[in-house]
């Protein structure tokens, strides 16, 4: 049975409050991360990108979906090129943690896979 408007609606409410970050849904920062990542500013963009991964699973977790995966993606790609191996596996993990089970995106676990060997040599 569909849910009637009304609980749409408060669904998508709740869906728009929980994916909020710093005022914004976390859709609309790409622009300033595209920046960051240009200017190499990597610090700024893990501190951003933990605060929109965190709205992003909440968001999702409300409608049973999985987490946009992009955002974990740039993060692993940061920690990788900071060699810090156990944080890139942390936050593989946190995403596969966050879809449901059975979901997600392969590249993420193909990923995970690569950094725990990495970590596991250093």
């Amino acid at each position: 049975m569909a849910p009637d408007l009304p609980d749409f609606k408060k669904i998508n409410a709740a869906v728009e409050a929980a994916g909020q970050v710093r005022g914004r849904h976390f859709t609309e920062w790409v622009p300033h991360l595209d920046e960051l990542r240009k200017q190499r500013r990597d610090d700024e963009s893990l501190t951003l990108l933990l605060e929109i991964i965190a709205a992003a699973e909440r968001a999702a977790a409300i409608k049973t979906m999985d987490p946009p995966p992009g955002y974990t993606k740039r993060a692993a790609v940061i920690y990788r090129r900071q060699r810090d191996h156990l944080a890139e596996v942390a936050i593989l993990e946190r995403y596969l943690r966050a879809c449901p089970p059975g979901r997600g995106d392969t590249t993420v676990s193909e990923r995970l896979a690569k950094a725990k060997q990495l970590a596991d040599t250093a």
